[in-house]
This record gives C-alpha cells, sequence and structure tokens, in this order.
C-alpha cells in the first residue's frame, strides 16, 4: 500500500476530467449540468457495454464550487462522488490551479477521491480555447488505490460551436492500465443549452472503441 500511495503522491499533479470547471471556479450561484449515454466495445468477450453519466456543479461562491460526479449502466449505479473544489492560487492567475476533494462510492465501497486541476486559457487562430490537465486519486479502504487522468485541448472553433480533443487514462483496482483518445464536438441549441457528440478510440490496453451523445446545460 505504502508503495502505491506514494506512486498517487507523485503522480498526481503530473496526471491529465473534460470539459467541466476544472481549474476554473464555477462562480458565486452558476449552475452546470451534464449528462451523457455511450456505447463502448466490444471487450475481450466480443461485448458491448452501454453506460450513462451524470455531472453537476454548482458555485457556493465565488471561490467554492460543490459537485457530483454519478456514473453506471442499465443494471446498476458504479460512481456516486460529491466533491468540493476550491481554488490554490488568486483567479487573477495566467495559470489555475485548483483542489478537490470528494466522498462516495464506487463499485459499492466506499472511497476517498482527492485531486488537482491545473488549467490556463489561450487564443489560437483568434479563437479562445483552454489546457487542462486534471488527475484524481481514487482511495478504497485496505490497500487499494485508483487512478485517473485526463488531458484536455478546447477550442472555441465558431461562435456555436467548440471542438475538444482529450487523452483520458486510468489504473482501475480490476483489471489493467489504459488510455483512450476521446474528441468531441460541442453544438450550442440555444444559449446555456449545448449537445455533445464524441467518439472513443482505445490507444492503450485494450482495442474497444464507442461513441457518446450528451447534453450540457449551463444557468
Amino acid at each position: 500500500m505504502f508503495r502505491r500511495l506514494v506512486l498517487a503522491l507523485i503522480l498526481l499533479p503530473c496526471l491529465a476530467a473534460a470539459a467541466q470547471a476544472g481549474a476554473w471556479s464555477r462562480g458565486k450561484g452558476k449552475t452546470f449540468i451534464a449528462s451523457s449515454g455511450q456505447i463502448e466495445g466490444p471487450d475481450s468477450y466480443g461485448f458491448y457495454r452501454q453506460t450513462f453519466t451524470l455531472y453537476a456543479e454548482h458555485g457556493l461562491s465565488d471561490r467554492l464550487t460543490a459537485g457530483a460526479d454519478l456514473g453506471g449502466d442499465g443494471t446498476r449505479m458504479s460512481k456516486i462522488i460529491g466533491f468540493l473544489r476550491w481554488p490554490l492560487r488568486p483567479e487573477a492567475r495566467t495559470v489555475k490551479l485548483a483542489f478537490e476533494m470528494g466522498a462516495g462510492q464506487v463499485q459499492a465501497q466506499n472511497v476517498l477521491r482527492p485531486g488537482l486541476s491545473l488549467g490556463r486559457n489561450l487564443s489560437l487562430w483568434d479563437r479562445n480555447g483552454w489546457l487542462a490537465l486534471d488527475g484524481r486519486t481514487i482511495l478504497f479502504g485496505g490497500a487499494n488505490i485508483a487512478l485517473e487522468s485526463d488531458f484536455t485541448f478546447g477550442l472555441s472553433t465558431t461562435r456555436k460551436t467548440k471542438l475538444i480533443l482529450q487523452v483520458q487514462a486510468a489504473h482501475p483496482v480490476v483489471g489493467d492500465a489504459y488510455a483512450r483518445f476521446a474528441p468531441s464536438f460541442i453544438y450550442e441549441t440555444r444559449p446555456g443549452q449545448h449537445i455533445e457528440f464524441g467518439l472513443r478510440q482505445m490507444v492503450y490496453g485494450g482495442r474497444a472503441q464507442g461513441v457518446k451523445l450528451g447534453l450540457w446545460r449551463s444557468f
């Protein structure tokens, strides 16, 4: 356990979750909700898996964000996490850094989920964009530790569309480590509401592919 804990503490600041706020504070009174459905496969047995996720954030203050991260499939919930996030650097700084602490259940086991998020805004071809590096450690009881990470590049391609290129990596408690490429196209259907079309391609630890359809809501 000690070796894995040391590894987690070393890797956490260097690891790369999505187009949510991450290192940026949500803002007092502002809410963001993202729901999605995914189909991925085939696995080693030739089966395809359908999953869903629900992610929500709400700004309790200008510096404190509360949220929920849920996921599962058609038979059960596999993840129920509540969390708080607060910045570690002044908002005026170009590079944002935030710490997150979550708690809940993963695979029916009680867990703690600390995380760090690093991000910065950028301008590319006269378009607004961002880079984000997010890492989380899932602490189960006993000696079990899992790692999750995302590296995200996002760009507002037009006034109503965004392109997101993301690499997702994880080292689960059960199964092998993996990494996958997850590009998404985001379209604003009306102010504060977006639809997401995404692809998933395993690049390490498997051969599964997948598609994703999501809805975003900000208010």
